[in-house]
């Protein structure tokens, strides 16, 4: 007989679902009637329970389809046919976009809430998934305590190789701590947290954490805090400045305990070394390069120490540099750095670095590019190291193998080049055809200056260089007219096809008309014009007329392209350059 009945009652329920169903179609009413029917009928039977609750989730009706699963939870008997609704839920939830299932989610109450995510985690097989769902839990009920899942990721032998675990634990599962008693847990979390972020920022093909630096510094700040760590240094944000918070860092060079300098001083030191990446990668190419200072030009007031950096991503080298060295001041410190990167991906944001800071420390064998490579920018860094090693024949053939392999864009003249003072100067030379060569003029016009070769030719070639980058080079050109005006006289028979400066023509007319300079500088037809001096008041008006007209037509020249020139004229005179060391 119970056979019978169960029968008759599954009968009866399937008639009663099947009439609900029908009515759904025309008549919403009378399709909650029978519904309402059979739930009297059957209170506890889990079909038609289930069927009431799909009905108001098709009619979309948030509160009514909340109140049945709720009802459904709390039966327990068939929890396990609610899991694909289970998971749906879940899904949903994990989602940032608005869903019905999430609405109807936060109307039910907290303890169903909890059960619903407790079984959503407990039936699912899949690691990373099981420990999304734990996520997803504990973010809803965070006094369970987060501590189990920590462990868990944080031990899981495929974090480095698996991005899934990575963001698990650091963007979704460390900001949930509250309190962690283990110190050296609070460190292992914290070389995650870089290494995750720094790979991230430097994996292009990622942008949907916002703004991933600060992310970053929320984590130092919270597990710092937690180590009674200083709060300016754990609370670093965008606004902050770069110099203070080193000076900073420099305040616990001499603690006992190294860490708190470690972790900051390593976030710090990745942060700025990304800036001087991205504005080298994103803005063009640029090269350190030794550049130059002059004690008769006044100092700038920038400059923090010993050697002055300038250029487009200097700051942000210097404070890169700065950090380097801070972090190997001791042994100790140096040590645990070595011990900190080697669990860090360290290639991308040491690409380029070490080799820059070889230069900047000097070490000119490290800095400089291997003999066999003879790029543009392995030839211009070559000539720039081999000045400076007064290697100036090696400095010289560099200039002349880069000059045919110079870029297409021309750039403009960089204004830092040259500054005032003592000081060592490094400076970022932009890779274009003008501030190449406005670099290369310099050197050459210090080579001929310092070879002690003071003859008219010499004089002449260092006139037609300075004309680039005018009026860098005035105290220069005003030490050369005064040394002009005491010989009183002056040879240079590439006067003619190179000197095109109004201010230069200027000034060697006034020397000429109002010095009594004997000037051997015009073409070989009117070279004893410029040769004859001028007499009495209204005498030789005719050489005076002639060479005015022949200065004239020099003037006329200003507008050439100066840059032309002067590559025609150092690709001309290369033996003389080549002899002159």
């Amino acid at each position: 007989m119970p056979a019978i009945e169960n029968k008759m009652i599954d009968e009866d329920e399937d008639y009663i679902i099947s009439r609900a169903k029908e009515a759904q179609k025309h008549n919403i009413y009378a399709a909650k009637a029978w519904m309402l029917t059979a739930k009297t009928l059957y209170p506890s039977n889990f079909k038609i329970q289930f069927e009431a609750y799909m009905m108001e989730k098709q009619s979309g009706n948030v509160q009514e389809a909340a109140e049945s699963f709720s009802s459904l939870v709390m039966s327990r008997q068939n929890l396990q046919n609610l899991l694909p609704e289970i998971t749906a839920i879940a899904n949903a939830l994990k989602s940032s976009e608005q869903s019905f299932l999430g609405q109807m989610f936060d109307n039910i109450a907290p303890d169903i809430q909890l059960i619903i995510l407790k079984t959503s985690v407990e039936n699912s097989d899949d690691t990373t998934e099981h420990c999304r769902l734990l996520v997803l839990l504990l973010k809803k009920f965070p006094q369970l305590g987060v501590d189990s899942l920590v462990k868990t990721l944080i031990n899981t032998d495929n974090f480095f190789y698996d991005n899934r675990y990575a963001r698990l634990l650091v963007v979704e599962t460390i900001p949930l701590l509250t309190s962690l008693e283990s110190p050296r847990l609070l460190q292992r979390l914290l070389v995650k947290a870089i290494d995750f972020y720094n790979s991230y920022i430097y994996d292009e093909t990622e942008n949907d954490i916002k703004d991933p630096w600060q992310k970053l510094y929320s984590v130092l700040d919270l597990l710092g805090r937690q180590l009674g760590w200083d709060s300016y240094l754990v609370n670093y944000s965008n606004i902050l400045n770069k110099d203070s918070y080193f000076q900073k860092l420099l305040l616990l060079r001499n603690c006992e305990d190294c860490r708190q300098l470690l972790y900051c001083g390593v976030t710090f030191f990745l942060r700025s070394l990304y800036e001087r990446n991205y504005i080298e990668t994103h803005k063009g190419n640029y090269i350190l390069i030794e550049a130059l200072s002059d004690p008769e030009m006044p100092p700038t007031k920038r400059r923090k120490g010993e050697i002055e950096v300038t250029g487009i991503s200097a700051h942000h080298f210097q404070m890169a540099a700065n950090c380097w060295e801070l972090l190997h001041s001791n042994e100790v410190i140096s040590r645990e750095f070595m011990k900190l990167t080697s669990q860090l991906q360290v290639k991308p944001w040491l690409d380029g670095f070490i080799e820059e800071l070889a230069l900047y420390q000097g070490r000119y064998d490290e800095a400089a590019p291997k003999v066999a490579v003879n790029n543009l920018s392995a030839c211009v860094l070559k000539a720039s190291i081999l000045f400076f090693q007064q290697n100036y024949t090696g400095c010289i053939e560099n200039i002349l193998a880069a000059i045919p392999l110079l870029p297409t864009v021309e750039g403009s003249i960089e204004q830092d080049l040259i500054v005032g003072g003592k000081h060592r100067h490094l400076h970022y030379l932009p890779m274009t055809k003008l501030a190449i060569m406005h670099y290369f003029c310099t050197l050459l016009i210090r080579i001929l200056m310092t070879t002690g070769n003071d003859t008219d030719t010499t004089i002449g070639h260092v006139l037609v260089l300075m004309q680039l980058g005018w009026p860098q080079e005035e105290s220069i050109f005003l030490n050369i007219m005064e040394s002009i005006k005491q010989k009183g006289v002056f040879h240079y028979n590439l006067f003619a096809a190179y000197i095109i400066h109004i201010d230069i023509l200027e000034e060697l007319s006034f020397i000429w008309n109002e010095k009594n300079v004997a000037l051997d500088i015009l073409p070989n037809s009117q070279q004893h014009l410029g040769q004859r001096r001028i007499g009495t008041r209204g005498a030789d008006k005719g050489v005076k007329e002639d060479f005015k007209q022949a200065m004239k037509a020099q003037v006329a020249r200003s507008n050439e392209s100066m840059l032309n020139l002067i590559i025609q004229f150092i690709t001309s005179e290369r033996t003389f350059f080549l002899q002159v060391v």
